[in-house]
């Protein structure tokens, strides 16, 4: 278990503070690949233009026109239950749509999102250096297409087996008031995370995410190695992005980790964790949240550390098993032979 002395005296030893969010890992120059014949170009289409700009059951119809999947998605998250078919009543969906878009709040909302992002050259750049770097690492896989939409506030990425939804209302600073009133009632910590720094890691994640589902996971090293694979593959993606960027840590946290790496494996091991199959026992190092929990973690802890160190085990494999590549490791199912062939043992 996490032996609560041993933590203090870490913690009080000091944590490395003052972190850059335009560095990452130690390694990072390992993944600074040749991108020659592997260039992407993003371009985002400002799908919330088209959709505030519906006026008539045509212009419900014109916007199939655009990606007819993923305006079906958006259609039944934003309007509500379809028909026994699967098909949306157009007329019925066309009024309940005039209606949301002309809505005073969702008017504001619209003209914020403008104004805070009245173009979107920035996130095209960052966005297409990752996804050449993912097309360098997946050649056969598809690059998505790409829309801006706002939701409000129902996801900060939304994917079909095509294309990626940029929800840009989830991306508005942590000041912005609305994020702070009751009827949304956002936890601080994911407030803190409502910024444009996190909007390239947010949709290489969820893109990864979507094209390597999650399998059945009864225990936790399972979950450990495939949110690990996952962020492991973000690490080649986005080189010169932050740890912090892509776990979703505040500053510190990923330091506050390395310092006690020794003590996060031996809780996980001494309480017997890792191939548990209750949720329920091991929920509190995995979930989202302020900090992680159980007995003896302290509150200085940032969330879902036992994530953090399948992280690390995914990258010892790698650093173990040079001839495997990015791709390999994402079809690899097996996370018993993962852990046994990483050596880990920090």
């Amino acid at each position: 278990m996490i032996k609560k002395t041993g933590l203090n005296r870490l913690i009080l030893g000091g944590i490395v503070l003052g972190v850059t969010l335009f560095s990452s890992c130690s390694d990072q120059n390992k993944h600074m690949v040749d991108l020659a014949g592997s260039e992407v170009t993003v371009t985002i289409n400002r799908l919330e233009d088209d959709i505030f700009s519906v006026k008539t059951v045509e212009d419900y119809k014109a916007l199939d026109k655009i990606d007819q999947s993923f305006m079906h998605y958006f259609k039944r998250g934003i309007m509500g239950p379809e028909t026994r078919d699967g098909s949306i009543p157009v007329e019925e969906s066309t009024r309940g749509l005039v209606e949301f878009t002309a809505n005073s709040d969702m008017q504001d909302l619209y003209r914020t999102v403008d104004s805070m992002f009245p173009n979107l050259e920035a996130q095209e750049a960052k966005l297409s250096k990752a996804f050449s770097y993912y097309h360098y690492h997946f050649p056969d896989k598809t690059i998505p297409k790409f829309y801006s939409i706002v939701t409000p506030f129902r996801s900060m990425v939304m994917t079909t087996d095509s294309a990626v939804g940029i929800c840009l209302d989830m991306y508005l600073g942590a000041d912005f008031t609305p994020y702070l009133t009751p009827t949304l009632n956002f936890p601080q910590f994911l407030i803190n995370r409502f910024r444009k720094e996190y909007l390239t890691p947010n949709v290489v994640k969820g893109w990864l995410e979507s094209e390597y589902t999650s399998p059945q996971q009864a225990r936790l090293l399972d979950e450990m190695i495939y949110t690990g694979k996952i962020l492991c593959a973000m690490d080649a993606i986005l080189p010169e992005t932050h740890d912090s960027l892509k776990i979703g840590y505040p500053a510190g946290k990923i330091e506050w980790c390395n310092e006690n790496e020794v003590q996060i494996w031996t809780h996980l091991i001494d309480q017997k964790l890792l191939y548990s199959t209750s949720y329920r026992d091991y929920a509190g190092v995995v979930t989202d949240g302020p900090f992680s929990k159980g007995m003896h973690v302290p509150q200085e802890s940032p969330p879902k550390i036992a994530i953090w160190a399948g992280w690390q085990i995914v990258r010892k494999y790698m650093e173990k098993n040079p001839d495997v590549t990015l791709a390999q490791l994402m079809e690899n199912q097996n996370p018993d032979d993962i852990l046994r062939l990483s050596g880990y043992k920090p």
